[in-house]
Parts: C-alpha cells; structure tokens; sequence
C-alpha cells in the first residue's frame, strides 16, 4: 500500500472544530480548548503531524486519567522586570506555553527582553508554535522544553541518557514568510520515527540504535534516537535541559527519569523555557524586515547541488504546506483519524468528515 492509501484528507476548520469538542468533553474552557486544537491543526497544516492532532487523544485521555489538570491555574513564583518564573498547575503545555509565553513578550515591549520559564507542565507540542507567538509582535522568538522522558543517547554512549530536547527560534520578516527553526537535538524527533513506523518504512541509519546498540534502519526496533550532527546535538540538548531543568528550580532530564529523589512531582514533569527579543529595543523594525527579505531572497538564489531541486529557509517549506493544505485539506494517515473518530464516539462528539 503506497503512501497516499494509508491517507485520508480532512478540512482542516472541520479537525480544529473535532479536536476542541474533545477537550471541552473532558472539561477544558471553550476558549482553551480553542486554542489547543488550532495550535495541533496548524502543525498538520505544516505537515509536523508527530506533533499535532495525533496527540489529541493522548492528551485527552491524560485528562480523563488525571495526569493533565484541565483547568490549570498558573501560579507566578518569581516576577522581575524581565522575566517570569511559573508554575504551570499540570496543564496542557499548549496552555502553559501560550500563556507564559505570552508573558515574555509582554515583559520584552518595557525591558527589551523577555523571558518566561515555566515547570509543573506536560508536553507542549511543537516548540515552533510558542516561538512563532513573538512574530506577529515584531519580536524574535524562541522555546524549548524538556520533560521526564529520556530517549537520546549522548554522543559516545549506547544507552539514553538526555531527552530530545527540541528547540525553535522564529524570526520575523517582511514581504517574506518568517525564519522559523524547529529542530529536535536528536538526529530525528521520536515522533518522526513513529511515522515512518506508522507507514511500514525504514529510517535512514544514524538515526537510532537497536537494543544492542547498533545503528538500526528499522523504527520498531529504535532503542535509543542517535543525537544531531553527533557531539553538536547531545551538547545542544544538554543546554536546553539546563534552561528548562535547574533553572526553573527542577532537574535535568536524566535525573528525572533515573534518580527523582525526594524531589516533589512538579519538579519531574515538563518545563518550558521562553524568551522574545523587542527589535524595536535595537534598530528600526523596517530595516531589519528588509534585511531579512534580502538575504532570504539571496539564499533563494543559491545554486543547488546535485540531488536537490531548490535551496529553502527554515519554515519556508511548512509555510507553504499551510497555503496549500488550508486550500486543499489535510493529508491525514489512517490510523490516527480512527483513533480520534474512537475518541469522538466515547465522547460523544459528530464527526462532520465522511469515514473510511
């Protein structure tokens, strides 16, 4: 079965309006649960689906099981001109990440810089969908996370030690889509290798070693996700362990996952760490937009080697994903759009798509 057989397409307004209904099953405020499913139907739109609606019932079913508070109350522990440190009430790390976000850039309009740092959190999606938040306000913007997982070998080592740390930087333009970086300091995020286990292909080697570690071409098989670019990635996702574990008063990964201690929950889960930088605070917002657009334009014109067609930015292929899909619908695998229409019928939620 090709790769087009295993799919089906669904109107992206028609999955947002599904997946909100769903948390607001399970108690999510309508605003919240509006705001959740728009962030995980834009990643679809992006083709990022590892971090979209396919998560939507693992996420609600976290909430029916009581590991995701639905209603979180974020809690303010430390509060400076430039930065804010949070507790996140075991939300949804779309809602904590949306909001504390939304507080860095409010401390960058007055401080130039601002950074929010939340713990006591769960999964937060993509880290691009929090970052791209600054853009909108002329800001530069950047997130990474970190949580109790730990699926990453450090660079020299067989076993995992670190988790995947993805991080994003998402940097406005003019008359040009937005740079945005979203990398995982894995050699692949681990919801890329379940995809290509979901569509029965093989992985390229360098990604992940077996249980006995060899480099592995099989998904099912991946014992531990090899890191980016070799010793770059492991120290890269060393670092944004740091940002997220011990400065937010919590621990690096590995110690959530292997040592916790007496350490209390709110220090073992997911933290966040954010910051948007006010490009008005350095020089004109115009000229730095028009540079931007001239070396994307530049970059454009690179000559591409052989076995390439064109030369792209960061974000410029997902920007024009989104064009298309929002036109045309959403190229979804199977599978995960049984398990959501499951979730739909336990809940009690149409399904306004015709089923397969």
């Amino acid at each position: 079965m090709n790769q087009h057989e295993q799919e089906v397409i669904v109107e992206a307004s028609a999955l947002q309006s599904v997946c909100s209904q769903l948390y607001q099953k399970v108690g999510v405020a309508e605003s919240d649960a509006e705001t959740v499913a728009e962030m995980q139907v834009l990643m679809d739109l992006r083709g990022v689906h590892s971090h979209a609606t396919r998560a939507v019932p693992r996420y609600v079913r976290g909430i029916i099981n009581g590991d995701i508070n639905p209603t979180p109350e974020l809690q303010v522990l430390e509060d400076n001109a430039a930065s804010v440190l949070l507790n996140g009430d075991r939300g949804l790390g779309h809602l904590v990440g949306v909001r504390a976000m939304n507080m860095a850039i409010e401390k960058a309009k007055s401080a130039s810089i601002g950074v929010a740092i939340a713990r006591n959190s769960n999964h937060f999606g993509a880290a691009s969908s929090h970052a791209m938040r600054a853009v909108a306000h002329d800001m530069i913007g950047f997130a990474t996370t970190n949580g109790l997982g730990v699926n990453v070998a450090v660079f020299g080592a067989r076993s995992t030690s670190i988790g995947n740390n993805a991080l994003s930087f998402a940097i406005p333009a003019g008359e040009e889509p937005p740079i945005v970086l979203d990398m995982a300091c894995g050699a692949a995020a681990a919801g890329r290798i379940g995809t290509a286990r979901l569509y029965q292909e093989k992985i390229p080697l360098g990604w992940g070693l077996d249980a006995d570690g060899n480099e592995t071409d099989d998904p099912s098989k991946v014992a531990a996700i090899l890191p980016a670019a070799g010793p770059k990635g492991s120290a890269l996702a060393i670092v944004m362990d740091v940002l997220c574990g011990p400065l937010s008063g919590g621990l690096m990964g590995i110690n959530k996952h292997y040592q916790p201690g007496d350490a209390p929950l709110e220090k073992r889960v997911s933290s966040h760490f954010f910051f948007a930088i006010n490009i008005a605070s350095f020089t004109a917002v115009s000229d730095f937009k028009t540079e931007i657009d001239r070396q994307i334009q530049m970059t454009r014109q690179a000559t591409p080697r052989s076995g390439f067609t064109r030369v792209t930015l960061p974000g410029e292929i997902e920007w024009e994903l989104t064009q298309e899909r929002r036109e045309n619908g959403i190229p979804l695998h199977r599978e995960p759009v049984r398990e959501l229409e499951q979730l739909a019928d336990e809940l009690d939620v149409d399904i306004p798509w015709d089923r397969q």
